[in-house]
């Protein structure tokens, strides 16, 4: 962040594919638009606005920001015509864009491999093969290798590769045709270090072939995802030049408006600012063009668009195929291209100009909104703040502390903290036991405590030098397996019905994502309309869908012991109003009879651990959580029971419990754990089989599976890091069991 945006600072330039935009901080957004604006003035010579002109926009204005006349200058030389309600470029992508998108969000989401889940509900180029996290599958996402899928593009007479990230401007992208196919497959991918979509090559509808046949010409659609639904504010079509294979500016490409009867604008705009009434090669008049199919991108986009709700405006590439379907190609989150819209199409958003600029510069009560410090992301506040307590007093509060975001020294200095206040409970190792551990990690890490051995000797009974060290799991080893920053934004339970549609989840009644509220189907919604469907219910779930670790922030809300729709809306309300980040509403699974008998009052659920390596998925351990008192979740920290189960579906032995002991009985209801059969565990694990190979970035998840009331496994949640070896350990033995020297090799080796 701040190498790039000094860099942005110093010059107003940025290099493509390189320069990290998501993360530039405001005057670096600002200062990349403006240059471009006073390059073009100058090099033009464009004239000044008279003053009748100036004194126009300069009132409209006022309310919001001090503005420089410099972007109407350019937009009136560009277009040919003046308005006030032109956004200048700096104010849009500098407050406005940020004000409805999360840039840091867009970055990480913003892939095209995972196009394929959360774009599921739209058509998409279809898909050969996809490298995701260095993990190749097959287009049913199985796992593959590398030369399975050379021969999957050999079946094919064409294909495009292309890079699922950073790719702006058709950097990254690869046509794939002739005899040589493969080869150049190969060593592309050989040269790639990010992640690839191998997909066939679309072919366009002859209407938009007619336009230039060597590119395929897409619609550029500007949408605002609100709390009625989505508003499309301005599409251009963007036609490649003749002989290009892409039809992005940068590559010479020409955008042209398009109307909302399809038909083009007069005018259309090229990369160095140049306006056209033509095409530069074809001749043709964009004014004689009516394209069809239109209104069928326009409803892509309104259906693709709600689970993308941190990022509520956007910006959407769409096909049309020779059948004339509509088919996304990218979604632009964040930063996409303003000016050639404007200057095609006048100000980008209209009539309801003043609307969106009341939204963004002023509060529902008429005062002003405060700017965010240069446009900090919350979630970097969240990274210092968390980091600072880690640091200097080991300090960590589950559904408060962002532990995705915590460093290695923080990380460090809260497990030394977490394993003191229960090793003095246990007798310290022998020097031969410390010899033999020390011995065996010699050769991969030197620095790490061996009070994790003592605590889990002391709880389990049994001594193994194989027991990975908490603080070496923290800070290297899931850190190695797993896409910390990643896993930050995409372990999201409002995302689970896209990202694991082959799993079986509890049943969703309302989502919110951001600022808006959807129904099940990612579709925004009132909630004037959704509480009525809500309030019918005797019992609900509700859920912070991140951060929500040992059960923090969750509650259950009955409905059938209150009489009226205010007392059932004053409940609702308290429920969500402590809660600031995503949330969902689920009803309660209804649990298999066998584990219901365990502890009735909360829902008993399996952990497992897996593991993608040697190009499959392999089980590390099973675990039951069992609930204890009048808790109505499982969760230790709630006084729930971890067992470990052995491979023939029964509980072991013992049971950790949160504070330190072990237990050979439940504390309560008295029943022997050693022993008892656990149902259908193999659908679990046939859940897991199936939903882990897309997870690529998350080669290690810790996975919290119920089984319902029917016999089936239901997802309740994926940690997709820091799932937690202590207990694991405890209960089952060393947490990578017969894997552990090819993970401290690979972990430790690549270091």
């Amino acid at each position: 962040m701040i190498k790039d945006s000094l860099y942005v600072l110093l010059t107003g330039n940025y290099i493509e594919g390189v320069t990290d935009l998501d993360r530039l901080i405001e005057p670096a957004v600002r200062r990349i638009f403006r240059k471009k604006m006073q390059d073009y003035v100058k090099n033009k010579n464009v004239p000044p606005l008279n003053p009748m002109e100036a004194e126009k926009v300069e009132t409209f204005f006022r309310p919001y920001e001090k503005t420089d006349l410099l972007f109407h200058r350019g937009y009136k030389a560009w277009s040919g015509k003046f308005s006030p309600l032109f956004i200048p470029d700096d104010m849009y992508y500098g407050t406005i864009e940020p004000f409805y998108t999360d840039r840091l969000t867009s970055k990480y989401l913003d892939n095209k491999c995972f196009y394929y889940r959360f774009f599921s509900n739209v058509a998409l180029p279809e898909l050969i093969a996809m490298r995701i996290g260095g993990i190749w599958l097959d287009k049913d996402f199985n796992i593959i290798t590398l030369d399975d899928a050379a021969s999957l593009l050999d079946s094919q007479p064409e294909a495009v590769l292309k890079k699922a990230t950073d790719s702006e401007g058709g950097f990254g992208l690869t046509f794939l045709e002739g005899d040589n196919k493969s080869r150049t497959f190969l060593e592309t991918v050989k040269l790639e270090r990010t992640d690839l979509v191998l997909q066939k090559r679309i072919h366009q509808h002859s209407s938009h072939h007619a336009l230039n046949p060597s590119s395929v010409n897409t619609f550029r659609i500007m949408s605002m995802l609100r709390k009625d639904g989505v508003w499309v504010f301005a599409t251009a079509l963007r036609i490649g030049r003749a002989g290009s294979r892409v039809d992005n500016l940068c590559n010479g490409g020409v955008w042209c408006g398009v109307r909302e009867d399809g038909h083009l604008s007069d005018i259309g705009t090229m990369e160095d600012g140049t306006v056209v009434t033509s095409h530069p090669d074809y001749g043709y008049k964009f004014s004689d063009i009516t394209l069809p199919c239109y209104e069928k991108a326009v409803a892509l986009v309104k259906e693709a668009h709600g689970i993308m709700a941190h990022c509520a405006l956007a910006s959407w590439d769409v096909a049309i195929d020779e059948s004339g379907e509509a088919v996304l190609i990218e979604a632009n989150l964040s930063l996409g291209t303003l000016y050639s819209m404007q200057v095609c199409l006048g100000p980008i958003f209209g009539d309801r100009t003043k609307e969106i600029l009341d939204e963004v510069f002023y509060k529902k009560d008429g005062s002003r909104r405060k700017k965010p410090f240069l446009s900090i992301n919350p979630r970097d506040v969240y990274y210092i703040r968390d980091n600072i307590k880690g640091i200097l007093f080991g300090s960590y509060k589950q559904g408060y502390t962002h532990s995705y975001l915590l460093s290695n020294a923080a990380l460090s200095h809260i497990d030394k903290k977490l394993i003191e206040e229960v090793s003095w409970r246990f007798p310290k190792l022998s020097a031969r036991q410390e010899k033999e551990i020390r011995d065996y990690y010699e050769p991969y890490c030197k620095h790490f405590t061996t009070e994790s051995h003592r605590v889990y000797t002391g709880k389990s009974g049994v001594f193994k030098k194989e027991y990975i060290p908490e603080d070496m799991y923290m800070c290297h080893i899931d850190r190695y397996l797993s896409d910390r920053n990643l896993a930050y934004y995409l372990d999201n339970k409002c995302y689970y019905k896209r990202l694991f549609p082959e799993a079986k989840q509890p049943e969703t009644l309302l989502m919110r994502i951001g600022k808006i509220w959807l129904d099940k189907d990612y579709h925004p919604i009132k909630l004037t309309e959704a509480l009525p469907i809500l309030f019918k219910q005797q019992e609900v779930v509700v859920k912070p869908a991140t951060g929500s670790e040992g059960g923090a922030g969750i509650s259950f809300l009955s409905f059938e012991d209150k009489a009226s729709f205010k007392e059932k809306l004053a409940s609702f309300k308290e429920a969500v109003k402590a809660l600031s980040s995503d949330i969902i509403i689920q009803m309660p699974v209804k649990q298999h009879p066998e584990l219901s008998k365990l502890h009735p009052q909360s829902l008993n659920t399996l952990r497992i651990v897996s593991l993608i390596i040697e190009d499959r998925v392999v089980i590390l351990s099973r675990s039951l959580k069992i609930g204890s008192g009048s808790s109505r979740m499982d969760n230790g920290c709630s006084g729930g029971i971890y067992c470990g189960i052995d491979d023939s579906g029964r509980l072991r032995e013992i049971g950790a419990l949160d504070d330190g002991r072990v237990v050979r009985k439940h504390p309560e209801l008295g029943y022997d754990l050693s022993g008892i059969q656990i149902p259908c565990l193999d659908k679990c694990e046939e859940l897991i089989a199936v939903s882990h190979p897309f997870m690529g970035h998350h080669r290690l998840i810790s996975w919290d599976i119920a089984i319902d009331n029917t016999n089936e496994a239901v997802l309740i949640e994926a940690n997709l890091s820091l799932g937690g070896s202590d207990d694991v350990q405890v209960v089952n033995g060393p947490f990578f069991g017969e894997y552990t020297e090819r993970i401290l090799k690979e972990v430790y080796g690549h270091h």
